[in-house]
């Protein structure tokens, strides 16, 4: 990457953290090796995790969970452009659960179909992926650990709406408003992802709206202890979840931010999203 355009995309990282994200080099052509309907292909590449935007964000509200940066490389997955539905959640219910049909209708009755479900504990949330696993074949289908989900939503790679090898502050954009999602309790719940504007790599909802669910256990020093892991898989009493949400201040949206919570909280701003991986990869460790 030109140094000239980092520094005009960055202009307060150090030289150091320069160098780091000119490491990063951009794909030419992003050619999946299948489409997968509702489902975006994220090359393999590296990317620079963490805050970059440490001492230009909004009054500096990066955390310190957020740093030291770190230079991965993570191999390609699909993630899907929307978290689950209510629609979605109510099929694998009915097929694989149904004792917990009637408890969750009622849950959603003021609900259109199309927005997101919410109040699904981290254990629910895994299990649907492997029931929507068994449907597909080739593939592991999982949450996204959370070097996934940052890469997907704030490291553009692909199409013109953003500039392509940029990472951004949202996955938005540079900034975020009410017209791309829903936030600072704008609304007192999540809205339907139909009416979500398309964000960096075409993600909506990434930013605000629930807060998503990660495969990875939650550490707030997981970035300098563990400087080159992918994935968090140590033991802990809890999960991560990213993304902030309707009942989130702005701060929260950025795509850097992170937030452990116990893996059975039922919240009505937490949600789900999910990745694909080839079964060549195996799931991401």
């Amino acid at each position: 990457m030109n140094q000239e355009k980092l520094k005009q995309w960055y202009p307060n990282l150090s030289e150091k953290d320069l160098h780091m994200m000119a490491r990063c080099k951009t794909p030419e052509t992003v050619m999946p090796p299948e489409e997968i309907p509702e489902f975006i292909w994220i090359p393999e590449g590296q990317f620079v995790m963490g805050d970059i935007f440490r001492n230009m964000s909004i009054k500096g509200e990066g955390q310190e969970d957020e740093i030291p940066l770190r230079l991965l490389n993570l191999p390609g997955f699909w993630i899907a452009e929307n978290v689950v539905t209510n629609q979605e959640y109510r099929k694998y219910l009915e097929t694989d659960c149904p004792n917990q049909l009637a408890e969750f209708l009622e849950q959603i009755e003021e609900f259109q179909e199309d927005a997101p479900v919410h109040s699904v504990i981290w254990s629910k949330a895994y299990a649907y992926c492997k029931w929507k696993e068994k449907q597909i074949s080739g593939k592991h289908v999982s949450l996204p650990t959370e070097a996934q989900w940052e890469k997907a939503a704030g490291w553009h790679l692909i199409g013109a709406d953003f500039e392509v090898g940029r990472k951004y502050e949202y996955a938005t954009g540079d900034d975020v408003d009410y017209e791309h999602t829903v936030f600072n309790r704008f609304a007192d719940c999540p809205c339907e992802v139909s009416k979500l504007a398309k964000g960096v790599n075409g993600l909506k909802g990434a930013s605000g709206n629930v807060w998503e669910w990660c495969r990875d256990y939650y550490k707030y020093e997981f970035y300098k202890e563990f400087p080159h892991q992918l994935y968090n898989s140590q033991e802990s009493e809890q999960r991560v979840l990213r993304g902030g949400s309707w009942a989130n201040v702005k701060r929260r949206l950025r795509t850097s931010n992170r937030l452990g919570s116990s893996p059975s909280t039922r919240n009505d701003n937490f949600g789900f999203r999910l990745v694909m991986e080839p079964l060549t990869t195996g799931e991401t460790e």
